[in-house]
């Protein structure tokens, strides 16, 4: 770690032990936007990473601060913390090495750690509100730094560590602090759908209208096909608001029409994939090869996965695919509760938007849905590593809170009327 960088790690903990509450995010997300995360301490073989400092020092807040409350675990917690534990115990059953325990316990403590945290810290609206303050706030700082790597092929995060911005069939294409630039890239496209429903909710919209021109200036100087097509589901995800009591419908047509054109193509619908190149050099045909591959390939992971696919062609180790990743790392077991996993993660938030709540409420649970509808897609273009899994984690606990206040909602609505009744009664001559 160099000096730089070790400064700055220092003031972010200090933060995280005094700042309020309702700013515990704030360390988080700045390290995530400006600190490379090959940046770490390694004592004894141990990685002890700026994110994995801060998950232990935000541990070491709750208890000494004695803030930590009582978290009623719902389905959905169960569902993330069966996905995670299942997907790293199979690993470890995969590689059967002393150094695969010692990295899937890291992992383990990082997504653990991470959801824990953000479901410790998020325990009101304005909690969900503020933190995406805080992230609107960091991407417009972030913008004219990323504009001028773009521009200048300089990158200003250097200072806190690697950087990865590149050239591309002669495009440079930034990456910021991230490891990629297509992660940089779907890292803020991420987001746009929170500050949009900020907007909707006609608070800060100033501040938010230029949150959204940073981030979009973020995706566009990452030049990668994948955050760009995200946006534009996530367009069309937001032009559904209206219709959205409809979701279960439209998912099951989505499903049969996807069926019907797999029977219509000569080709397997996933094929689907390759035709889709927005930017010169974009790899679709790539993409569409390794998803065919992992198909063909199934006997050979479905059980435990796999050590390697290189040997199912050409460049085939470049794992692109968020579900190809959890299959071969979890196998069939770890990718069925992957997919269940984002599927509730979709309808948990979308269902709540329903609900007798504020028009503001309505707006946030959408954006957050139309945000996984995002990384669903990105899913196919991009496997996830480095700092965009903070904000995935983060999202993933927002649905845990949103399935509890949906709990306490029903139970309240519950509660009510037996409450006028017995009023009534009281109230009535004997």
């Amino acid at each position: 770690m160099n000096t730089t960088t070790f400064l700055l790690v220092i003031a972010l903990n200090f933060l995280l032990l005094v700042i309020p509450l309702r700013l515990f995010l704030f360390p988080f997300i700045m390290a995530a936007c400006f600190i490379s995360m090959d940046q770490k301490f390694d004592p004894f073989g141990l990685n002890f990473t700026v994110l994995r400092i801060l998950i232990s020092i935000g541990i070491l807040r709750f208890i000494i601060r004695r803030e930590t409350r009582v978290i009623q675990w719902n389905n959905f917690d169960k569902l993330f913390l069966s996905w995670v534990l299942t997907e790293s115990l199979v690993n470890i059953a995969q590689q059967l090495t002393f150094s695969t325990i010692i990295t899937r316990s890291g992992v383990l403590f990082d997504s653990i750690g991470m959801y824990w945290l953000f479901r410790q810290a998020t325990r009101t609206w304005d909690d969900v509100f503020q933190a995406v303050k805080i992230y609107a706030i960091f991407a417009i700082i972030t913008a004219p730094f990323i504009a001028l790597e773009k521009n200048q092929k300089m990158n200003f995060f250097s200072a806190f560590g690697s950087v990865t911005g590149q050239f591309h069939n002669g495009r440079f294409r930034a990456a910021g602090a991230f490891p990629h630039y297509i992660i940089m890239g779907c890292f803020w496209t991420s987001l746009l759908s929170l500050f949009y429903a900020r907007i909707k909710s006609q608070k800060d919209k100033i501040l938010y209208w230029v949150a959204m021109l940073a981030a979009l200036s973020n995706v566009i100087c990452s030049a990668s096909s994948t955050p760009i097509i995200t946006l534009l589901a996530m367009i069309f995800f937001w032009i559904l608001y209206n219709y959205r009591m409809h979701g279960k419908a439209m998912f099951w047509g989505t499903c049969f029409g996807l069926f019907l054109l797999h029977l219509i193509m000569k080709a397997p619908v996933w094929h689907l994939i390759s035709r889709i190149n927005i930017f010169e050099g974009s790899t679709g045909w790539h993409r569409y090869f390794l998803f065919d591959n992992f198909i063909k390939h199934i006997s050979e992971w479905y059980l435990i996965g796999t050590n390697s696919t290189a040997h199912w062609g050409h460049v085939q180790f470049d794992i692109t695919n968020q579900f190809v990743l959890v299959g071969i790392r979890g196998g069939m077991i770890t990718l069925l509760l992957f997919i269940i996993l984002i599927y509730s993660a979709v309808k948990i938030p979308g269902k709540f938007s329903l609900s007798n709540i504020t028009s503001e409420i309505k707006w946030m649970s959408w954006g957050i849905c139309v945000t996984l509808l995002g990384h669903f897609v990105t899913f196919w273009g991009v496997s996830y590593f480095g700092q965009i899994n903070t904000l995935l984690y983060y999202t993933l606990a927002l649905v845990g809170f949103i399935l509890e206040e949906d709990i306490g909602l029903q139970q309240n609505s519950q509660v009510a009327p037996t409450l006028i009744l017995c009023k009534n009664l009281k109230s009535s001559p004997t």
